[in-house]
């Protein structure tokens, strides 16, 4: 992962900071400034005041062996400054914890304009170091049940043998079709594979595995790890800003719609950090409510930073957002767990040519939000007119990627209210040549986001697994489009998702190789795209939530319409016999396509009972996916193609 940033042996000689002399005369009192100049390196052997700020331009690093607390208004490294907590090789042990103060201000610390770094922060700007390497990396970040468990069950049964301990608190993802029955608890007990829970659970969590035609359907409710011995937070609602040698995790408990607003800490490695590596952190009451560039962890114009990484970490009760590349490319996002998030979790944020070769790799993302207008930090609503996305911040996903030059592998997102898994948005444009794209998404898995209202054709803005809109203003939508796809939506595992599994509109795309469970429509597969070998399986062995409710729903009351899925099979079996006839399923299609509705037509369902492998099925549709978005220069047309080649 790069090269720890430790200091030179020959620098300057650690100083104590509860010495007088290494200030001068005094320690820092409550209010005060402070500057480490870049001749200084100070070691904290004690807990601070709050301080008005700390600007580090030489060595600020936490001794291990005790609970160690600084609070600012922020925490700032610059030039060659590096705050460090642990090393790579040597990871702090104890708890260490930054707690971040302040009232809402439209002050900025350093830079200006789109550069304005804010303050209430944890961060860098021109240059500077954050060096963070907590013991707890070394847990188990996030795993699967073994077993499922129960309404009422306090004792879990899980995949592996885990580290956790007691007092650490988890999260359990949702099985069913309502994202909020996601469930935190904290632990009483471990034994090897064996959790045992402060309370009993709300709501089932399915645990099995299943085999179908020679696959393994694996849908197994995911458990995150939320605690970690490093912790940054903002001072909302906490319970001893200033540490008295205890520690304690406000929570705010359930799983809930409702979602609170606030000015929180955020972190920022702004213009061009020498390098971040942060591990083993946990990070809560981040992010401020509806302001740009306000984010829990957030490289902004860094640039490359094939040092940098951010692994084994946790986001939660994030008043906005999660992780974030603008402007940044070739950093690691690795093994780290997000829950409750108004927004966006990980993103790759403008889809400028610096945003390229990120890597997100096993990351679990558990209950992202939309919140109103009001609430995001760049508006966004459903009727833009194709120039700009405005962030998508009225459908924001567990990834959102702007870019598509990134690398997705075995991710997990698993749940969101009227939110998506995966969203690779291109709808205002992306500065990567058509020729030059290269999109790496393989072995993910999506489930469990909700529409929560009737599925129809206009309603885009939520409840896809995966959702890929990849152009900005229609061109790819050609009645020529490539018969051998360029890129691939590989090892895909989705279900009970409210609208669509997989949303696919650009022709050089493939789903292959995937499990599509529980769903109300498999595949829906625009201008061109590809679906190649994969299994479509209609019900699965999991019975948590089936049709639940208003969130996967056909209907304008939010009930399940079980008439309806009847007559979406049988029009999907009339038109593949049709086109295996040799008939033309395309004019089967009516002005339902045009007007907004579903079309049935472009389901990818199953044949023959609950089960269906499909090898090679390629649809078309001209128009361009978001009919609330003005095209003058797209001529909508009134037909649809579609091409059973092979179906078994």
């Amino acid at each position: 992962m790069g090269t720890s940033g430790a200091a030179s042996s020959d620098g300057p000689t650690p100083e104590m900071w509860s010495e007088p002399e290494t200030w001068g005369g005094s320690t820092p009192s409550a209010g005060d400034e402070v500057t480490i100049g870049p001749d200084k390196h100070v070691v904290l052997d004690q807990n601070t005041p709050n301080l008005s700020g700390v600007t580090v331009q030489g060595v600020l690093e936490f001794k291990d062996g005790a609970y160690r607390e600084l609070t600012s208004d922020y925490v700032l490294a610059e030039g060659d400054g590096m705050l460090r907590i642990g090393t790579e090789s040597d990871p702090f042990q104890s708890k260490a914890v930054i707690t971040l103060t302040g009232t809402e201000t439209d002050e900025s610390i350093r830079g200006s304009g789109v550069m304005a770094i804010g303050t209430k922060l944890l961060g860098t700007f021109d240059g500077g170091i954050i060096d963070i390497h907590g013991a707890s990396r070394e847990k188990t970040d996030w795993t699967q049940l073994g077993a499922t468990a129960n309404a009422g069950d306090s004792r879990i049964q899980l995949e592996e043998t885990v580290n956790w301990e007691a007092g650490d608190e988890i999260v359990l993802a949702p099985s069913g079709t309502d994202p909020t029955e996601a469930e935190r608890r904290t632990i009483e007990s471990v034994d090897g594979d064996t959790v045992e829970l402060n309370s009993g659970l709300d709501h089932d969590h399915f645990g099995e595995t299943q085999k179908v035609d020679g696959r393994t359907v694996d849908i197994r409710a995911e458990v995150g790890l939320l605690t970690r011995n490093i912790v940054m937070r903002g001072d909302n609602e906490v319970s001893n800003p200033g540490g008295d040698e205890t520690y304690t995790n406000p929570t705010k408990g359930d799983t809930s719609l409702e979602y609170e607003t606030g000015f929180g800490a955020h972190g920022i490695f702004a213009k061009d950090p020498k390098q971040v590596q942060i591990e083993g952190m946990e990070i809560y009451h981040a992010g401020q409510t509806g302001r740009k560039a306000r984010y829990p962890l957030h490289f902004h114009h860094a640039h490359e930073q094939p040092d940098s990484y951010i692994s084994n970490n946790s986001v939660h009760d994030s008043y906005q957002r999660g992780f974030n590349s603008h402007g940044t490319g070739n950093v690691t996002y690795e093994r780290n767990v997000g829950y409750d998030i108004n927004g966006h979790c990980f993103l790759v944020e403008e889809g400028i040519e610096a945003e390229q070769n990120n890597l997100f790799r096993e990351n679990l993302v558990v209950f992202n939000r939309r919140v109103p207008r009001g609430d995001r930090p760049f508006g966004g609503r459903a009727s833009a007119d194709g120039s700009t996305n405005e962030q998508n911040d009225f459908r924001p996903a567990a990834f959102w990627i702007s870019n598509p030059n990134n690398v997705l592998e075995g991710n997990h997102a698993a749940g969101g209210y009227l939110a998506n898994g995966f969203f690779y948005d291109g709808r205002g444009g992306f500065e990567v040549n058509v020729d030059d794209i290269d999109i790496t998404f393989r072995d993910n898995t999506a489930h469990t986001y909700s529409t929560d209202s009737t599925l129809r054709y206009k309603n885009l803005a939520r409840g896809f697994g995966v959702f890929f809109q990849l152009f900005p203003d229609g061109i790819e939508q050609a009645p020529d489009f490539p018969i051998a796809p360029e890129h691939s939506i590989e090892g895909l595992t989705a279900y009970n998702n409210g609208h669509s599994a997989v949303w696919t509109e650009w022709s050089h795309t493939t789903l292959e190789d995937s499990v599509i469970a529980d769903y109300r429509v498999g595949h829906f597969a625009l201008g061109g795209s590809t679906t190649r070998n994969n299994l479509f399986l209609a019900s699965s062995d999991n019975p948590v939530g089936r049709g639940g409710g208003g969130f996967f729903s056909t209907s304008e009351s939010g009930s399940s319409d079980a008439s309806s899925d009847e007559e979406i099979g049988e029009a999907l079996a009339k038109v593949s016999e049709q086109d295996r006839n040799g008939t033309d399923g395309a004019k089967a299609t009516s002005k339902e396509q045009t007007d907004g509705s579903s079309s049935t037509s472009t389901t990818q369902s199953y044949s023959g009972g609950s089960t269906g492998v499909f090898n090679d099925t390629l649809y078309y549709r001209e128009s361009p996916s978001n009919e609330a978005n003005e095209f003058e220069s797209v001529d909508l047309p009134v037909y649809q193609r579609i091409r059973v080649l092979d179906v078994s």
